[in-house]
């Protein structure tokens, strides 16, 4: 299937902070029964920007593989994060949604610590 354009709604904490984002990208969905599966996902929202030096800026969600990764795009630099673990998905009426309370993104180098982290993320393609 091609991608087509596709949003996101999902709430996320990137470093302490929660807030509500709204992703625009796009993303193939395939289903063979009960089995979903997402290609080409590319998902961006922006940041809010309260003037702080860690406000502002982008998240942008990709898949690389059967992998999910982030990046964090602000003012002081950019940061490359990837799942903590694999993203399953649920078709969910036009929808298809992760599976699972959140997706926890880590840095390669310490994947302890959770950086980003989004729940209810529900693809609509």
């Amino acid at each position: 299937m091609a991608n087509t354009a596709s949003s996101a709604r999902a709430e996320v904490t990137l470093r302490s902070k929660t807030m509500v984002l709204d992703f625009e990208g796009e993303c193939g969905v395939e289903r063979a029964g009960d089995t979903v599966r997402l290609t080409g996902l590319r998902l961006v929202a922006d940041l809010p920007d309260a003037g702080g030096p860690e406000d502002g800026g982008t998240v942008l969600l990709e898949q690389t593989g059967d992998s999910l990764a982030a990046t964090v795009a602000q003012p002081g630099g950019k940061v490359e994060l990837t799942a903590r673990d694999d993203v399953r998905w649920a078709a969910s009426g036009q929808s298809v949604e992760a599976v699972g309370d959140e997706i926890g993104f880590v840095l390669p180098a310490s994947p302890s610590s959770t950086v980003l982290s989004v729940r209810g993320l529900r693809v609509t393609p």
